[in-house]
């Protein structure tokens, strides 16, 4: 039986766009050499890693800090007409994913091989997750992430630092 499709904090519950931001995960993390990197996505794409901890990552800025400053002065350089046609491009491919049957059965396999069982160490069963460790109990809200709807006053004070702060 296999779990439920893990949806990003990023995504606000939308699970279109969780399943881009999976995809966009894949992109970087096959492009991309450095070892950290690819272990920090692969925990996001298993549920075990927060999307927002890759915005902290030193290894991530680095592929922003080479990528981003050409896309910006494309899109930057690119005409209205072609901009609203990719919006809504992007907007087919959104609901295509939101529509999509859930295909996610588990985390992603890693592309190391795990290393063999210890001989001497007899196996132990897999714990078994928070919300059924006792049959007929409750099950713990803990690990999911809930976003509002609108942004409240903390939201907005913070995103008017950010357009309108001094270090802009």
């Amino acid at each position: 039986m296999s779990s439920p499709e893990p949806v990003h904090d990023l995504a606000r519950g939308d699970i279109g766009v969780s399943r881009q931001l999976s995809k966009a995960l894949e992109v970087i993390m096959a492009g991309t050499t450095d070892p950290r990197l690819k272990d920090q996505i692969r925990a996001i794409l298993d549920g075990r890693a927060s999307a927002r901890e890759l915005m902290h990552s030193d290894a991530f800025n680095v592929v922003l800090d080479q990528t981003m400053p050409a896309a910006m002065q494309q899109f930057a350089e690119m005409p209205e007409e072609e901009r609203q046609r990719l919006a809504a491009q992007g907007q087919r491919q959104l609901d295509q994913l939101r529509d999509q049957p859930s295909t996610w059965s588990g985390p992603v396999p890693s592309a190391e091989p795990s290393p063999p069982p210890s001989p001497q160490v007899a196996p132990q069963p897999p714990a078994s997750p928070v919300g059924s460790a006792r049959p007929g109990g409750r099950r713990s809200y803990r690990d999911e992430v809930v976003t509002p709807d609108e942004p409240d006053e903390d939201d907005l004070y913070f995103r008017d630092r950010w357009q309108n702060g001094w270090m802009r």
